[in-house]
């Protein structure tokens, strides 16, 4: 068999060719794995179905009467974050972190707080003829006027305005908790409960003085119509024996030993009563 180097320099060359055939390849696969976990890692927009599921979270989450008070604030919402990822509405989404949760939360804690006062104002200014869609439209215009930026948050405020618990901690928040932001822990803290307490307390207090006041007035007016009804009774029976004494007085024949005690008597009460 006869050889031919020009045969086996056409395959040494394709054996070189192939090889940087699959070094380029490779070498864009790292870029592939890269963009693909920048686009894992951009960050998932609360939607509104998301942002009333959290709502919702919080809301079984806080009045949880096992977790309610005693509940650390980092506990509290990893509960809020299972609870939020057990929702069927967010099956198969990324899992929301506590800190996330926790970060939104206020947001719409915060931005629901204010709206309130809007809405406030604006059904204060309501004037006759106006309906619901007139308050809330001017609502809308005093939060903006107030803070040059638009409520966007209509769905989460819809969900939380006729919530006993989140409307009382609100309202203690806006009426001298400026400092404090509530609703960190979910329950109450200590502080917050003995305030709760002490104002309980206060208000039983003047309940009670209130309740005094009245029983007192009320007794006043008893002793004050026994007085006269006394005073009343003293004078027909003061009345009734000058009208004995001139009977027995009237009298032309000697009077009876009894009568004349009587008389004694009469005359005593009279003069020195």
């Amino acid at each position: 068999m006869d050889y031919n180097p020009f045969t086996h320099s056409s395959n040494f060359v394709g054996l070189l060719n192939s090889q940087q055939s699959i070094s380029v390849g490779s070498s864009q696969v790292p870029t592939l794995v890269s963009d693909d976990v920048g686009e894992c890692r951009e960050r998932r927009k609360w939607k509104p179905s998301d942002d009333i599921m959290l709502i919702s979270s919080w809301l079984n989450t806080s009045k949880d009467p096992v977790v309610d008070n005693e509940q650390r604030s980092g506990a509290f919402w990893r509960r809020i974050a299972t609870y939020y990822a057990a929702s069927q509405k967010v099956v198969g989404c990324k899992e929301r972190e506590p800190g996330h949760c926790k970060q939104r939360w206020h947001r719409i804690n915060e931005l629901v707080c204010k709206f309130c006062g809007s809405y406030k104002a604006a059904t204060r200014e309501k004037s006759s003829g106006c309906n619901e869609n007139d308050v809330l439209k001017k609502a809308h215009e005093i939060f903006y006027n107030n803070y040059n930026k638009k409520f966007t948050l209509e769905h989460t405020w819809k969900e939380l305005k006729n919530d006993q618990k989140w409307s009382d901690q609100s309202s203690t928040k806006n009426e001298g908790n400026s400092n404090k932001r509530k609703g960190d822990e979910g329950g109450e803290t200590s502080n917050s409960q003995a305030e709760r307490k002490r104002l309980a307390g206060v208000k039983a207090a003047k309940a009670s003085g209130k309740k005094t006041m009245v029983e007192e007035k009320a007794l006043k007016e008893f002793e004050s119509m026994w007085s006269i009804k006394q005073q009343d009774l003293a004078a027909k029976e003061k009345l009734s024996k000058m009208s004995l004494l001139d009977s027995l007085l009237a009298k032309t024949e000697p009077l009876a030993e009894y009568q004349e005690a009587l008389n004694k008597k009469l005359i005593s009460d009279i003069m020195f009563n």
